[in-house]
């Protein structure tokens, strides 16, 4: 996408300088355009521009928020951290319509009625908001993000502006992730692994509006001295149909975690089952089974654990799901295979089935939302966890 310098926005504007008395013409406009949701998992939320157009001189511009460059140094390491630098971005209108045409992506465009003082006000802080000094920020997923942004400077500017708040309902931000992402799919899946229960709170109509489309809601409902904010709305139909697709039924953690209790409990009553002398498969296949359900936890684990205890992003500390989580089933995978170390084993799958135990009561106590496919995961560390108590050798 087009980038465009400061200095050509500042001409667009006819600021001389910034700082002096800006000679608005009275043809210029200000939209809010809200882009639908893709089908990769990274546009199933949406995003969100401010366009301000002059609609004498034909200049035609889009601020937006939420640009980033992955090709930057450890740029995954660094949003992994939480400390991964967004930027606004800022090109014409024609470049951001065509690019999201491109991926077939909706654009709706809600005009807004603003009066000049408003216009002005606005305009004045997306150009501070693009200085070279101001333009990097601190990503925050919930709390400042490509329409947080927006919606703060309009509180901020456009100051006449009232916000109904009857429409919106009493939703938490887990709620409202899973209304973008779907139910029961992967990415739904990740998400209810790494957020914790901060995302079960109760939210207020300010923190709801990190969702582009809740932000264009919003809009819809706003008035401005006795008249709808919304002059008028016009949609750029691009999507051809295309929808949030992030995962086949067959590939649904769901089904994969049954899959697993399934094979656990046919192996653990193989394996107890008394076979003649020199029949070792059975416990051949529940050693493989064990390794492959603790590499499955353990590598998950490093991945939760690093969010809860390392990472600034929000919401994600004070994981329960850290309790079943444990990456320490990597360092005690080599006692699945020895014949020594019996009372060690013994010991920490005792402590396994406790943990897990505790992970049930807290959950049932505290406000962090239990996904259903934790559950036949859960009753996987359960069953093999106990046949490890019980057994001799």
């Amino acid at each position: 996408m087009k980038q465009i310098s400061l200095s050509v926005i500042v001409f667009f504007l006819l600021i001389v300088p910034l700082r002096a008395q800006l000679r608005f013409s009275d043809s210029l406009q200000v939209s809010l355009l809200t882009v639908s949701p893709g089908e990769a998992a990274y546009e199933c939320f949406g995003h969100t521009g401010l366009r301000i157009a002059d609609m004498k001189s034909g200049r035609d511009i889009v601020f937006h928020y939420g640009v980033y460059d992955y090709t930057e140094p450890n740029f995954i390491w660094h949003f992994v951290e939480g400390k991964c630098n967004y930027y606004m971005g800022a090109c014409t209108t024609d470049d951001f319509l065509a690019s999201h045409k491109r991926r077939r992506l909706d654009v709706t465009e809600q005009v807004l009625w603003l009066d000049s003082t408003e216009t002005r006000s606005l305009i004045l802080a997306l150009l501070d908001n693009y200085r070279p000094q101001n333009r990097n920020y601190r990503y925050n997923y919930f709390f400042d993000n490509c329409a947080t942004r927006p919606f703060n400077l309009l509180r901020r500017c456009a100051t006449s502006v009232q916000y109904d708040t009857t429409w919106v309902q009493d939703v938490t931000l887990r709620e409202m992730v899973r209304e973008m992402t779907g139910k029961g799919n992967w990415l739904d899946f990740g998400i209810a692994l790494t957020i914790a229960g901060r995302a079960d709170q109760p939210t207020t109509f300010a923190e709801k509006m990190f969702l582009p489309d809740y932000l264009s809601r919003a809009v819809a409902h706003a008035t401005t001295d006795g008249h709808p904010l919304v002059r008028s709305t016009e949609k750029y139909d691009y999507s051809e149909g295309a929808e949030c697709h992030v995962g086949e039924w067959i590939m649904r953690p769901m089904t994969l975690a049954l899959l697993m209790l399934i094979v656990g409990s046919i192996v653990t009553m193989l394996a107890r089952f008394k076979w003649p002398d020199g029949i070792r498969w059975p416990q051949t296949g529940a050693r493989i089974f064990d390794t492959a359900w603790m590499l499955a936890t353990g590598l998950t684990g490093c991945i939760v654990w690093f969010l809860n205890f390392a990472s600034e992003h929000p919401a994600v500390d004070h994981n329960l799901n850290c309790l079943w989580l444990l990456p320490t089933n990597l360092l005690f995978l080599p006692l699945i295979w020895t014949k020594k170390g019996t009372k060690v084993r013994r010991i920490y799958f005792f402590a396994i089935f406790a943990a897990v135990f505790l992970y049930i009561i807290s959950v049932c106590v505290s406000a962090q939302s239990f996904h259903p496919a934790f559950l036949p995961w859960l009753g996987v560390i359960l069953l093999r966890s106990a046949d490890h108590i019980k057994s001799r050798k």
